[in-house]
């Protein structure tokens, strides 16, 4: 499959559109992906080479998908602890099996819907508070989602939690009770600082501050609270 797009050449790639969208967006993301991690950082850094050769290829292995923004991050970790080009390559294809990148994005849709409802069950009052704010939805949670809490917590952080995950333990839907912790741990910060807008004059800032605040979390604080999610579930 690498040789399919290695081979690949100038003059056929002008006639190929999404082919030559799909590298130019992966070459945009490779460049800006971890790269304050040691794996990554520098220039003609062979850490990025293999992170862009491999993306590449999944475009190959899955034509129709081809590649979306996000994979870079996904893919980032599994590179960094196999550090071997074809090892990572299969463990990538087996965790996108498991993601909702579809173009419709209904696994996406459900597991907001399903994130709604855990969080009405174990926070009815912070659940109602949301949803007078119109973030009942919780569309603010689609990245957490999406790419498990990539760009929300340290590296080291991501590792460990995407090898609890993936055991499948203690539950499938795992990554939902860690969104429910997170918001727990942040609700009283929310309600805080959005009333203080509303008396302002503003508008409110609840979408805002779950946007940016979780980078700073840590994971066994999480934990606790999902642990104790799942307890209380």
């Amino acid at each position: 499959m690498k040789l399919q797009w290695k081979s690949v050449s100038a003059e056929q790639e002008k006639r190929n559109s999404r082919l030559r969208d799909y590298r130019s967006l992966i070459e945009k993301d490779v460049n800006r992906t971890d790269r304050n991690n040691r794996f990554y950082e520098g220039i003609d850094n062979p850490g990025l080479a293999l992170l862009h050769d491999i993306l590449m290829t999944y475009c190959m292995y899955d034509f129709d998908l081809g590649y979306v923004q996000g994979m870079s991050d996904l893919l980032s970790p599994i590179l960094f602890v196999m550090e071997n080009e074809v090892d990572a390559f299969w463990c990538f294809v087996s965790f996108m099996d498991q993601m909702n990148f579809e173009e419709q994005m209904q696994g996406m849709k459900t597991q907001l819907v399903q994130l709604s409802s855990l969080l009405r069950l174990l926070d009815l009052t912070f659940w109602n508070y949301l949803e007078s704010q119109d973030s009942g939805f919780l569309y603010f949670c689609f990245r957490w989602l999406l790419i498990r809490f990539k760009r929300e917590l340290s590296f080291q952080d991501v590792l460990r939690l995407w090898e609890v995950m993936w055991t499948g333990l203690p539950c499938e839907n795992f990554h939902l009770l860690i969104c429910c912790s997170i918001l727990d741990s942040e609700k009283h910060k929310i309600m805080e600082e959005n009333m203080e807008s509303l008396r302002a004059g503003g508008t409110g800032t609840c979408r805002r501050h779950i946007r940016s605040s979780p980078g700073t979390t840590h994971c066994d604080r999480r934990g606790k609270h999902s642990r104790a999610a799942k307890t209380e579930s």
